[in-house]
């Protein structure tokens, strides 16, 4: 998670990158302790309709609960992944901020 808020998120959002962590039923005060145990400022919203679903069992990934889930600007999914790699991710989103 640090490596998101740090590797990501911080360095480009004002290029316009979203980042946002799903949760479950986590409480309100279990919420406010993660963020405050790991220091992520980006937003928390709860998966409702759980659409980490859409993604269990995604081709080429290997692992029903991926990670990290990279939409385009155009709403297609770019990547899939279950483990975080900050070079790798940052590549990804420069060439996805360029498009």
């Amino acid at each position: 998670m640090s490596d998101i808020e740090s590797g990501i998120w911080q360095k480009y959002k004002d290029d316009g990158v979203l980042v946002y962590g799903l949760y479950g039923s986590e409480s309100p005060k279990a919420l406010a302790d993660f963020k405050d145990q790991t220091g992520i400022t980006y937003p928390l919203m709860q998966d409702i309709g759980y659409t980490k679903g859409l993604f269990d069992f995604a081709p080429g990934v290997g692992y029903p609960y991926p990670r990290d889930v990279v939409i385009g600007k155009d709403g297609s999914v770019r990547s899939i992944k279950t483990s975080f790699d900050v070079g790798e991710m940052e590549s990804l989103v420069q060439q996805l901020i360029a498009e």
